[in-house]
């Protein structure tokens, strides 16, 4: 079993509603648990002793050949990110890299602590403009964001080998030949398809056997 934990986007996995807490489309392959909105920034000191919570209260019975897959990042990317870069005058791959190093403590420590991690490379962002309302905060234009998100992509992978921690990708697969999202693979401005992607997805953990 693949434990999906991390904001609304872990219940892709599991073709279960965003606004759930623990998916309710529990399958063969994966169970989801979202704690929130969630961010990846401050994951490690706001939300890692959740996920150390629910495994000691036993909502989560993690075997020797189970996975944890942290669903974070996708809203850094199309908000946080950008706009600190922009604002602060940052180079973008430094504010990616620096957010990622920070979340990356909760991969660490999972792993260290006798848990199978798999990271996660998220996804590119909505091609809508610029929006302020809180509800669906998108910063600056999709080529901007989508450069995080591959910037994102590249670092995750990168410290994940070194780590030796699996990741699983699917950003070029969301974007066309000019940098922007393929958005008939999503159900809104953020979230992903389950019925048009979920198979696509599961072979990819097939080919790392991380699924038999």
């Amino acid at each position: 079993m693949i434990y999906a934990i991390g904001n609304s986007h872990a219940h892709f996995f599991t073709n279960s509603h965003p606004a759930d807490t623990e998916g309710r489309n529990k399958n063969e392959y994966f169970t989801s648990y979202s704690l929130g909105p969630t961010i990846a920034y401050n994951f490690y000191e706001h939300h890692l002793q959740k996920i150390i919570d629910l495994i000691q209260l036993k909502k989560i019975n993690i075997s020797p050949n189970d996975y944890i897959l942290l669903v974070v990042g996708e809203v850094d990317c199309r908000w946080h990110l950008p706009k600190q870069a922009e604002e602060q005058k940052r180079d973008v791959q430094d504010t990616v890299n620096e957010c990622i190093d920070r979340f990356f403590r909760t991969h660490l420590f999972l792993k260290q602590n006798g848990y199978n991690v798999i990271s996660w490379g998220g996804h590119p962002s909505t091609t809508a403009s610029h929006n302020e309302d809180s509800s669906s905060p998108v910063y600056g234009n999709c080529l901007y964001r989508n450069k995080i998100s591959k910037e994102w992509d590249s670092y995750l992978k990168y410290i994940s080998l070194i780590n030796s921690i699996p990741n699983i990708s699917i950003i070029d697969d969301l974007m066309d030949e000019n940098g922007l999202t393929k958005m008939e693979y999503f159900i809104d401005y953020c979230h992903l398809d389950h019925s048009k992607l979920f198979t696509n997805i599961l072979n990819k953990f097939k080919q790392k056997n991380l699924i038999k």
